[in-house]
């Protein structure tokens, strides 16, 4: 059965056409993530659905379908408090409930009742929720991490993390048949968002997201609804599946249009040289005619419009010393510490992540060892030679009423042309090079800081939050950016993918303490989850919160040292092994080219087998 039904909408705002007969219909319970670019209509869309008009066409609900939406931007007047904001997901539940106890109090007095309306009301009552309402409401707000001090606070008194926090748990308490949600892990922490993926996994209804969350939608969504020049192109998949399914598309369509042009080319050239041929011959220019309307009536294949990727790289940077960064008893914050005793060494090539709760403090320790900030106690050494970037979460330019091509003139220090084309590389093109850099958004700055990034010889690059609020394709852009930096990167990120890609080691900022973890994400998860499972089976050993906070057996310095150096080697040279198996794929008629690949290959991995052993002896 459909829960929602769109037929033939349209909206535009002024002269901009955002939706052009846009039709779709979703069954009940099922949970779909609408994807598209910035200013595709996603949000528009959301609206539409929850009851704004659109210029023309129609949304069906069911009949009694209670419909909730998240919005980017909740707003309540500065009086209320967070435990009125979310007692309002209730307020259908009290009304039932006072109309209940009046009815239960003419009863007691003796008086007439409309049984009938008294019974259909109590199952409506129980129906809802309406004696587990206190339950609901502490799973929710423990859940979320929304403490009973928050709760009192004024909701225009919260940051923007936890508006959201609040606005999704109040929204999830009101019992809504259809959700809506704009962008629903904005500001959140992991923590709330794996909470909020297995929460929306289980619960009844039916889930329509838009969301920039790559993993996030993997986790949630089962179908994909990509709004594309105005309609909507359905994938009954995931956000991956999605991907890999337009790609298959995007290739089968672009080699149909080269057999239709190859077609086309030679249909063409026949007419014209039967024209040639035909003069004075009625017979052959009848059959040039025809042949020409046969061509006049062909339907030009559309390809899917490929974004254009990023090409450039980071000039050259001279390396910094192997030691980048000596860490001695650490304590950052502002009148407390939010952090305190870590000690730690940073070595060259590192790409560090900094996980952690909202208000833990990553911020905060991230620009302290940046040396923007003083520490409350211990010492940052420095190594030799580290020439460092920083970007910042709200990205700003010393001269910000320069034009973007000025900046590349002067602050980058580029010839014309080699700004234009740098700019260019970053999606700056035409006449876009003359805005000034104070009119450009969010995701257009965060490009144009990397544009000048690229020529300033960093060797030591500091990420806050580097693809918040940035549509699919920015965060692409930007990982493609800096996938070839190949030296030392600490970075704060809620973003799974991003952070999947690019660690190599952890650290974890968890009740003022750092527990530092050498490796990646995924086997960071693994081995938290290990950790959980022993747990759960041994409960009379210590806590798991103790267990985190202790730290992990270590080697010397030296073995440190080498086995980072170890794990680069073995890095680059599977990446080798897995380009020369890209490359024998594609096959060829160059036997020999092809012998020489193989040859290389067994090379390479005859080098790999004494390094993992190595790895093994240096980890202990």
């Amino acid at each position: 059965m459909a829960e929602i039904t769109v037929d033939g909408i349209y909206k535009s705002f002024g002269e901009n056409q955002v939706l052009t007969n846009l039709s779709f219909s979703v069954t009940e319970g099922e949970r779909v993530g609408i994807v598209g670019p910035n200013g595709c209509g996603k949000t528009t869309l959301l609206k539409i659905i929850a009851g704004e008009p659109a210029d023309s066409g129609t949304v069906s609900l069911p009949r009694g379908c209670r419909c909730g939406v998240l919005e980017q931007l909740p707003d309540y007047p500065e009086t209320v408090s967070v435990r009125q904001v979310l007692w309002q997901a209730f307020e259908h539940i009290e009304e039932m409930g006072r109309e209940l106890a009046a009815m239960e109090e003419r009863m007691s007095r003796g008086e007439d009742t409309d049984m009938a309306r008294y019974g259909s009301l109590r199952t409506a009552f129980e129906t809802a929720g309406g004696y587990e309402t206190d339950m609901r409401y502490n799973m929710m707000t423990g859940g979320l991490g929304i403490s009973a001090e928050m709760q009192e606070r004024p909701f225009s008194s919260l940051s923007g993390g936890e508006k959201t926090r609040v606005s999704l748990a109040r929204l999830m308490l009101s019992g809504t048949d259809l959700l809506l949600l704009d962008e629903p892990t904005n500001h959140l922490d992991l923590e709330s968002i794996e909470w909020l993926e297995e929460y929306l996994r289980t619960i009844k209804g039916t889930v329509l997201t838009v969301s920039h969350d790559r993993y996030f939608l993997d986790k949630v969504t089962r179908r994909t609804l990509e709004l594309y020049e105005g309609a909507a192109v359905s994938y009954p998949g995931n956000y991956t599946y999605y991907t890999e399914r337009k790609q298959e598309e995007a290739e089968r369509l672009e080699a149909a249009k080269k057999r239709q042009d190859k077609e086309i080319a030679r249909l063409s050239f026949t007419v014209e040289r039967m024209k040639g041929w035909g003069l004075g011959n009625k017979k052959v220019m009848k059959r040039a005619f025809a042949m020409q309307k046969r061509l006049e009536r062909i339907e030009r294949i559309k390809t899917i419009k490929q974004e254009h990727k990023m090409k450039n790289r980071f000039s050259t940077a001279g390396q910094s010393g192997e030691d980048v960064f000596m860490i001695e008893d650490l304590a950052v914050g502002y009148d407390k510490p939010l952090v305190e005793g870590f000690s730690a060494s940073v070595l060259r090539g590192e790409r560090i992540a900094l996980l952690g709760p909202n208000g833990s403090g990553k911020t905060t320790l991230l620009t302290t060892v940046l040396r923007d900030m003083p520490p409350l106690a211990g010492k940052i050494y420095e190594g030799v030679g580290l020439k460092k970037g920083y970007l910042p979460q709200n990205v700003s330019f010393p001269n910000p009423e320069r034009t973007l091509l000025d900046m590349m003139l002067y602050d980058a220090g580029l010839e014309p042309q080699e700004a234009r084309d740098r700019l260019a590389a970053f999606d700056f093109r035409g006449e876009e090079v003359f805005k000034r850099a104070s009119v450009l958004s969010g995701g257009e700055k965060v490009r144009l800081k990397l544009c000048i990034f690229m020529n300033s010889h960093i060797n030591t690059l500091f990420l806050d939050e580097p693809t918040n609020h940035l549509d699919i394709l920015s965060r692409e852009w930007i990982e493609d950016a800096i996938d070839d930096f190949s030296e030392t990167m600490v970075f704060v990120s809620h973003d799974r993918y991003f952070i999947s890609r690019f660690a190599t080691r952890i650290w974890d900022i968890r009740g003022g303490k750092i527990r530092d973890f050498v490796g990646t994400y995924e086997e960071y998860r693994e081995t938290l989850a290990r950790e959980a499972a022993l747990a759960a089976a041994a409960p009379a050993q210590k806590p798991p919160q103790e267990k985190a906070a202790q730290k992990p057996r270590r080697g010397t310095r030296e073995e440190e040292k080498a086995l980072r150096a170890l794990r680069r080697e073995i890095a680059a040279l599977e990446k080798r092994i897995g380009e020369i198996d890209a490359e024998l794929e594609l096959g060829g008629d160059d036997y020999e080219r092809l012998a020489g690949l193989v040859e290389e290959k067994q090379r390479a991995e005859d080098e790999l087998l004494p390094l993992y052993e190595r790895e093994m002896e240096l980890e202990g």
